[in-house]
Protein backbone atom coordinates (compact mmCIF):
# COMPACT_ATOMS: atom_id res chain seq x y z
CA UNK A 1 0.00 0.00 0.00
CA UNK A 2 2.60 2.34 0.56
CA UNK A 3 4.50 1.86 -2.16
CA UNK A 4 1.33 2.57 -3.92
CA UNK A 5 0.90 5.47 -2.39
CA UNK A 6 4.61 6.66 -3.36
CA UNK A 7 3.58 5.69 -6.85
CA UNK A 8 0.54 8.19 -6.72
CA UNK A 9 2.26 10.92 -5.55
CA UNK A 10 5.24 10.61 -8.21
CA UNK A 11 2.37 10.52 -10.47
CA UNK A 12 0.94 13.74 -9.21
CA UNK A 13 3.85 15.83 -9.46
CA UNK A 14 5.01 14.80 -13.13
CA UNK A 15 1.40 15.74 -14.57
CA UNK A 16 1.71 19.06 -12.36
CA UNK A 17 5.21 19.52 -14.18
CA UNK A 18 4.58 18.65 -17.45
CA UNK A 19 0.97 19.83 -18.22
CA UNK A 20 1.75 23.06 -19.61
CA UNK A 21 4.24 21.72 -21.64
CA UNK A 22 1.69 19.06 -23.19
CA UNK A 23 -0.91 21.51 -23.66
CA UNK A 24 0.82 24.04 -25.51
CA UNK A 25 1.64 21.32 -27.94
CA UNK A 26 0.41 21.97 -31.39
CA UNK A 27 -0.82 18.53 -31.84
CA UNK A 28 -2.74 18.39 -28.22
CA UNK A 29 -4.71 21.65 -28.58
CA UNK A 30 -5.68 20.11 -32.22
CA UNK A 31 -7.07 17.26 -30.36
CA UNK A 32 -9.09 19.17 -27.71
CA UNK A 33 -10.32 21.15 -30.25
CA UNK A 34 -12.11 18.95 -31.92
CA UNK A 35 -15.13 19.12 -30.06
CA UNK A 36 -16.96 15.55 -31.60
CA UNK A 37 -14.41 13.22 -30.68
CA UNK A 38 -12.79 14.51 -27.43
CA UNK A 39 -16.44 15.17 -26.05
CA UNK A 40 -17.61 11.98 -27.25
CA UNK A 41 -14.55 10.36 -25.88
CA UNK A 42 -15.21 11.98 -22.50
CA UNK A 43 -18.94 11.12 -22.68
CA UNK A 44 -17.86 7.34 -22.89
CA UNK A 45 -20.03 6.86 -26.30
CA UNK A 46 -17.47 4.62 -27.37
CA UNK A 47 -15.71 3.29 -24.57
CA UNK A 48 -12.97 1.95 -26.96
CA UNK A 49 -12.63 5.29 -28.03
CA UNK A 50 -12.57 6.39 -24.64
CA UNK A 51 -9.76 4.65 -23.35
CA UNK A 52 -7.69 5.03 -26.62
CA UNK A 53 -7.61 8.81 -26.49
CA UNK A 54 -7.35 9.09 -22.48
CA UNK A 55 -4.54 6.45 -23.50
CA UNK A 56 -3.22 9.09 -26.04
CA UNK A 57 -3.09 11.93 -23.49
CA UNK A 58 -1.74 9.40 -20.96
CA UNK A 59 1.50 8.50 -23.26
CA UNK A 60 2.45 12.44 -23.62
CA UNK A 61 2.78 13.04 -20.13
CA UNK A 62 4.55 9.53 -19.49
CA UNK A 63 7.04 8.87 -22.58
CA UNK A 64 9.74 10.76 -21.45
CA UNK A 65 9.71 9.33 -17.79
CA UNK A 66 10.33 5.19 -19.04
CA UNK A 67 11.15 4.79 -14.96
CA UNK A 68 7.31 5.70 -14.03
CA UNK A 69 5.66 4.71 -16.29
CA UNK A 70 7.31 1.16 -15.38
CA UNK A 71 5.90 1.42 -11.68
CA UNK A 72 2.79 2.41 -12.92
CA UNK A 73 2.20 -0.51 -15.19
CA UNK A 74 3.58 -2.63 -12.43
CA UNK A 75 1.20 -1.43 -10.06
CA UNK A 76 -2.00 -1.71 -12.50
CA UNK A 77 -2.70 1.78 -12.50
CA UNK A 78 -2.72 1.33 -16.88
CA UNK A 79 -4.62 -1.95 -16.81
CA UNK A 80 -7.66 0.15 -17.45
CA UNK A 81 -6.20 0.97 -21.25
CA UNK A 82 -6.03 -3.17 -21.79
CA UNK A 83 -8.44 -4.80 -23.41
CA UNK A 84 -8.63 -8.81 -23.98
CA UNK A 85 -7.15 -10.53 -26.91
CA UNK A 86 -4.23 -10.59 -28.75
CA UNK A 87 -2.15 -7.92 -31.19
CA UNK A 88 1.05 -7.86 -33.37
CA UNK A 89 4.38 -6.51 -32.87
CA UNK A 90 7.23 -6.17 -34.98
CA UNK A 91 10.35 -5.25 -33.75
CA UNK A 92 12.99 -3.40 -36.08
CA UNK A 93 16.59 -2.31 -35.82
CA UNK A 94 18.41 0.92 -37.18
CA UNK A 95 21.19 2.77 -36.36
CA UNK A 96 21.58 6.93 -36.23
CA UNK A 97 23.93 8.11 -38.80
CA UNK A 98 27.58 8.31 -37.93
CA UNK A 99 31.18 9.46 -39.32
CA UNK A 100 34.08 7.35 -38.34
CA UNK A 101 32.76 3.93 -37.80
CA UNK A 102 33.31 1.81 -41.08
CA UNK A 103 31.55 -1.45 -39.94
CA UNK A 104 29.44 -2.66 -37.00
CA UNK A 105 28.94 -6.30 -36.60
CA UNK A 106 26.52 -7.45 -34.06
CA UNK A 107 25.65 -11.46 -33.65
CA UNK A 108 22.07 -11.34 -31.40
CA UNK A 109 21.37 -14.36 -30.99
CA UNK A 110 17.61 -13.81 -28.76
CA UNK A 111 14.94 -11.28 -28.46
CA UNK A 112 12.54 -11.18 -25.26
CA UNK A 113 10.23 -8.71 -23.94
CA UNK A 114 8.46 -9.20 -20.42
CA UNK A 115 4.95 -8.89 -20.45
CA UNK A 116 3.48 -7.30 -16.99
CA UNK A 117 0.16 -9.08 -17.67
CA UNK A 118 -2.91 -7.51 -15.38
CA UNK A 119 -4.75 -8.13 -12.47
CA UNK A 120 -7.50 -10.09 -14.44
CA UNK A 121 -4.35 -11.67 -16.44
CA UNK A 122 -2.14 -12.06 -13.89
CA UNK A 123 1.12 -13.69 -15.51
CA UNK A 124 3.74 -11.24 -14.00
CA UNK A 125 7.17 -11.91 -14.82
CA UNK A 126 6.76 -13.37 -18.10
CA UNK A 127 9.15 -13.84 -20.59
CA UNK A 128 7.84 -14.03 -24.44
CA UNK A 129 10.34 -15.10 -27.28
CA UNK A 130 9.91 -12.53 -30.09
CA UNK A 131 13.36 -14.40 -31.58
CA UNK A 132 15.42 -17.38 -30.99
CA UNK A 133 17.16 -17.60 -34.00
CA UNK A 134 20.82 -16.10 -34.50
CA UNK A 135 21.09 -13.29 -36.50
CA UNK A 136 24.12 -10.84 -38.10
CA UNK A 137 23.63 -7.27 -38.42
CA UNK A 138 25.96 -4.40 -39.41
CA UNK A 139 24.58 -1.87 -37.86
CA UNK A 140 26.31 0.87 -39.94
CA UNK A 141 24.33 -0.49 -43.10
CA UNK A 142 21.55 0.15 -41.02
CA UNK A 143 21.81 3.93 -40.90
CA UNK A 144 18.35 5.33 -42.13
CA UNK A 145 16.74 1.68 -42.90
CA UNK A 146 15.82 -0.55 -40.47
CA UNK A 147 15.81 -4.50 -40.73
CA UNK A 148 13.19 -7.03 -38.75
CA UNK A 149 14.39 -8.33 -35.67
CA UNK A 150 11.52 -10.70 -35.48
CA UNK A 151 7.84 -10.17 -35.67
CA UNK A 152 5.01 -12.55 -33.89
CA UNK A 153 1.19 -12.44 -31.89
CA UNK A 154 1.19 -11.17 -28.71
CA UNK A 155 -1.13 -10.86 -25.96
CA UNK A 156 -2.36 -7.19 -25.66
CA UNK A 157 -1.56 -6.14 -22.64
CA UNK A 158 1.48 -3.58 -21.27
CA UNK A 159 5.10 -4.84 -21.68
CA UNK A 160 7.99 -3.57 -19.62
CA UNK A 161 10.89 -4.79 -21.07
CA UNK A 162 13.26 -5.71 -24.16
CA UNK A 163 15.82 -7.57 -23.84
CA UNK A 164 18.64 -8.54 -26.87
CA UNK A 165 21.42 -11.28 -26.05
CA UNK A 166 24.62 -10.43 -28.04
CA UNK A 167 26.66 -13.35 -29.00
CA UNK A 168 29.53 -11.39 -30.80
CA UNK A 169 30.09 -8.12 -31.83
CA UNK A 170 33.07 -6.62 -34.03
CA UNK A 171 34.24 -3.16 -35.15
CA UNK A 172 36.07 -1.67 -38.08
CA UNK A 173 37.39 1.25 -37.61
CA UNK A 174 40.12 2.80 -39.99
CA UNK A 175 39.82 -0.06 -42.44
CA UNK A 176 41.37 -2.48 -39.11
CA UNK A 177 38.63 -4.79 -37.64
CA UNK A 178 38.40 -5.14 -34.03
CA UNK A 179 36.55 -7.51 -31.50
CA UNK A 180 33.92 -5.34 -29.36
CA UNK A 181 32.81 -6.38 -25.71
CA UNK A 182 29.51 -5.98 -24.89
CA UNK A 183 29.19 -6.66 -21.00
CA UNK A 184 27.52 -9.55 -20.16
CA UNK A 185 26.18 -9.66 -23.68
CA UNK A 186 23.07 -8.67 -22.28
CA UNK A 187 21.25 -5.72 -23.35
CA UNK A 188 18.02 -4.31 -21.63
CA UNK A 189 16.26 -1.88 -22.15
CA UNK A 190 12.96 -0.48 -19.92
CA UNK A 191 10.80 1.45 -22.43
CA UNK A 192 6.83 -0.19 -21.60
CA UNK A 193 4.76 -0.51 -24.73
CA UNK A 194 1.22 -1.79 -24.79
CA UNK A 195 -0.20 -4.13 -27.45
CA UNK A 196 -3.86 -3.62 -27.98
CA UNK A 197 -5.91 -6.22 -29.31
CA UNK A 198 -6.19 -6.56 -33.41
CA UNK A 199 -3.60 -4.25 -33.79
CA UNK A 200 -0.04 -3.88 -34.86
CA UNK A 201 2.44 -2.31 -32.90
CA UNK A 202 6.06 -1.58 -34.56
CA UNK A 203 8.68 -0.77 -32.11
CA UNK A 204 11.87 0.45 -33.67
CA UNK A 205 15.25 0.20 -31.74
CA UNK A 206 18.01 2.98 -33.10
CA UNK A 207 21.26 2.64 -32.57
CA UNK A 208 23.74 4.81 -31.69
CA UNK A 209 26.87 2.82 -32.92
CA UNK A 210 28.87 6.33 -32.33
CA UNK A 211 28.11 7.24 -29.11
CA UNK A 212 27.87 3.24 -28.01
CA UNK A 213 31.30 2.06 -28.99
CA UNK A 214 34.06 3.13 -26.64
CA UNK A 215 37.90 2.66 -26.72
CA UNK A 216 39.23 0.85 -23.57
CA UNK A 217 42.91 0.51 -24.33
CA UNK A 218 45.32 -0.60 -26.91
CA UNK A 219 43.45 -1.60 -29.60
CA UNK A 220 40.88 -3.05 -27.24
CA UNK A 221 36.69 -1.43 -27.70
CA UNK A 222 33.90 -2.10 -25.42
CA UNK A 223 29.93 -1.40 -26.35
CA UNK A 224 27.78 0.58 -24.36
CA UNK A 225 24.65 0.74 -26.17
CA UNK A 226 22.84 3.66 -26.96
CA UNK A 227 19.17 2.75 -28.15
CA UNK A 228 16.62 4.91 -28.31
CA UNK A 229 13.15 2.82 -29.05
CA UNK A 230 10.53 3.94 -31.47
CA UNK A 231 6.85 3.34 -31.28
CA UNK A 232 4.87 3.53 -34.30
Amino acid sequence: MKRKIITAILITLLISTTTISVLGNSETRNFLNDKNNFKSSIEGKNPKDHNFNLFWIVERFLDSFPIIKYLLIMFGFLDRFVEEGTGKLVMQLTDAPGLNITEALVNISLVRVHYAGTHQNDTNGTWVNISNETQTFDLIQLQNVTDVLGEVNLSAGWYTQIRLYVEKALVTIDGIQYDLKIPSKNVKLISPFLVQDNETLTLTLDFDVQKSVHKTGNNKYIMKPTIKVIQE
